[in-house]
């Protein structure tokens, strides 16, 4: 990973890698812990992920998203994150076909995890019919599931929204015991 980049989203001066914990990414808008890439003359800090997105990826297998620089335009309805359920309020992964939208950063989630709610067996990233949460009783699409066992659980049930959309650990200030703690363990 390099450690100073020219970004699109921030011409006038490099960005630099740093690692300070906690922040807010400029570019989804997104709360952030960890490797961040930051302009210190202008306060501006990109997600790593934000700040190193292909223009192009595919989601689950079945969405082929085109990275979006922006929020949608202020005549189109405000999107929403279909991972996390948040507010997109900045730069963006979109499926133009069918709309689906994702931040940068829940893009990356993991295809399995164990979670302490169901530690039977792991538990698998998976859309389909609503089925209702093992943790808050709501219904979800997207959804960690044990096909096995019927049991459900939202991304954001399993992983939590504290640091970043999905509380997804990227460095090296998420300490060993802060993982104990963790709701969820990503494989």
């Amino acid at each position: 990973m390099p450690t100073t980049i020219q970004h699109d989203a921030h011409r006038p001066h490099r960005l630099v890698l740093r690692s300070f914990c906690k922040f807010i990414c400029d570019g989804c808008e997104c709360n952030g812990a960890g490797p961040r890439y930051r302009c210190d003359a202008c306060d501006f800090d990109l997600h790593e992920l934000c700040a190193t997105a292909p223009p192009t990826a595919l989601f689950a297998g079945q969405h082929p998203l085109a990275f979006e620089a922006a929020a949608a335009p202020a005549d189109e309805p405000r999107r929403r994150c279909r991972i996390c359920d948040t507010p997109i309020l900045g730069m963006h992964y979109r499926c133009r076909p069918c709309g689906f939208a994702v931040h940068p950063v829940c893009s990356q989630l993991p295809g399995a995890a164990v979670s302490p709610l169901h530690p039977e067996h792991l538990v698998m990233l998976t859309v389909g019919a609503p089925g209702m949460c093992a943790a808050c009783g709501a219904g979800c699409v997207w959804r960690y599931r044990c096909g096995v066992c019927d049991f459900n659980l939202h991304p954001k049930c399993l992983l939590g929204i504290e640091e970043t959309p999905l509380n997804i650990p990227k460095s090296s200030c998420v300490h060993q015991d802060d993982l104990a703690r963790a709701p969820g363990r990503l494989v």
